[in-house]
């Protein structure tokens, strides 16, 4: 794969739920701190129980999501891991293995984190992402357990 501009790493980042409602210059802000990266097949990007320390957004191939050795799910194009590695420090819950030759883009939290410090404005419209991710959650989680205590009540 060739090496992808600012604007094609937008464009990319773009696709991700945290990154899809920030604006264009915004996006191109995140965009200039992503490092793209090949992972080989059978390259760990990450171990289970190690340190976090990137998001990663997959370009093209697929990686496996192995829990004590055994696949999860697999993460295909357009799709992240370590969604919230750029904020929690917590250790890896699973080893991430590329299954086929892969590029990604990186996005090191430190660096992230520079960036936030440098435009504010940045760390708004992505608090403004997270809390609408948390909500949905909870909303489908509470959804979820409203069905199923209704199922309950049923008897189905």
């Amino acid at each position: 794969m060739e090496a992808l501009t600012t604007l094609d790493r937008a464009i990319r980042l773009q696709k991700v739920e945290l990154f899809s409602d920030l604006d264009t210059e915004l996006l191109a802000l995140v965009a200039s701190i992503a490092e793209q990266i090949e992972a080989n097949e059978g390259v760990a990007l990450v171990e289970q129980g190690g340190r976090l320390d990137a998001l990663y957004v997959v370009l093209s191939g697929r990686i496996e999501m192995r829990r004590s050795g055994a696949i999860v799910f697999t993460v295909g194009p357009d799709e992240t891991i370590g969604n919230w590695a750029l904020f929690d420090r917590g250790p890896s819950v699973v080893t991430a293995v590329a299954a086929q030759d892969s590029w990604l883009l990186k996005i090191d939290r430190e660096d992230f984190f520079d960036l936030l410090a440098d435009h504010a404005e940045v760390s708004r419209e992505l608090f403004q992402a997270l809390f609408k991710r948390v909500r949905s959650l909870l909303a489908a989680g509470l959804g979820a357990g409203e069905a199923s205590t209704a199922s309950a009540e049923t008897g189905s």
